[in-house]
């Protein structure tokens, strides 16, 4: 008479997932989550747990399929609500990536912050964009290391500060030409019109803009 083998209940597999592991209270946990969503979810763009996560339950073993407990989750995170528990793994745990992957990943992210350094920065005399393999180069000669992880924006203004400090390359950020136009009011009197003109002067000041720079 043939058996039928059932998986159990606690137990369920998923394939081509990205996990991220956090341990705690000397357990492991793990969330199974979309490989090109998680760096979204940590720079804020995609707050929806459902675009994130492939499933809102936590699991100590993702490859095996093996569920957190409850009484588990309760003992090591004070709670039993597998999406708060989601949520906190997502912030602080590391992401599982091969070394493939994660090669890839730096690439990505170095090719990125360089183009951003190439296409928003100039030397501060000719005013010259420099070229990717110029900012890549100067990049590796400042010892700048990308994370894969962070935040882009932030890695290109560490990035310029690092080869500004390190006078590996003449670099400065490209300025933009802001014209403001005052429209002169019907019966307004010459006074009126120059407190417009110094308050918009005192707003780009405050906005970091040098009043050398203001014509």
């Amino acid at each position: 008479m043939s058996r039928q083998i059932t998986q159990p209940v606690n137990q369920v597999r998923l394939t081509n997932v990205a996990v991220v592991r956090l341990s705690r209270g000397g357990n492991r946990f793990e969330v199974a989550c979309y490989r090109n969503k998680i760096v979204n979810y940590r720079q804020g763009t995609e707050t929806d747990l459902s675009e994130v996560l492939q499933t809102t339950r936590v699991f100590t073993n993702v490859s095996k399929g093996q569920f957190a407990k409850s009484s588990l989750l309760e003992k090591c995170f004070g709670t039993s609500d597998e999406e708060e528990v989601c949520r906190f793994i997502l912030e602080k745990g590391d992401v599982q990536v091969s070394d493939l992957e994660r090669n890839a990943q730096l690439e990505s992210t170095i090719r990125e912050v360089a183009s951003m350094v190439s296409e928003k920065c100039v030397h501060p005399v000719s005013r010259r964009p420099y070229t990717m393999a110029q900012v890549r180069d100067a990049m590796k000669m400042a010892g700048f290391m990308v994370h894969p992880t962070r935040n882009t924006k932030q890695q290109f203004l560490d990035c310029v500060r690092l080869l500004q400090n390190t006078e590996v390359l003449s670099i400065e950020r490209a300025k933009m030409q802001l014209a403001l136009v005052f429209l002169s009011l019907e019966d307004e009197e010459e006074k009126s019109f120059e407190t417009r003109r110094n308050a918009a002067i005192e707003m780009l000041v405050e906005a970091g803009v040098s009043e050398n720079d203001i014509q």
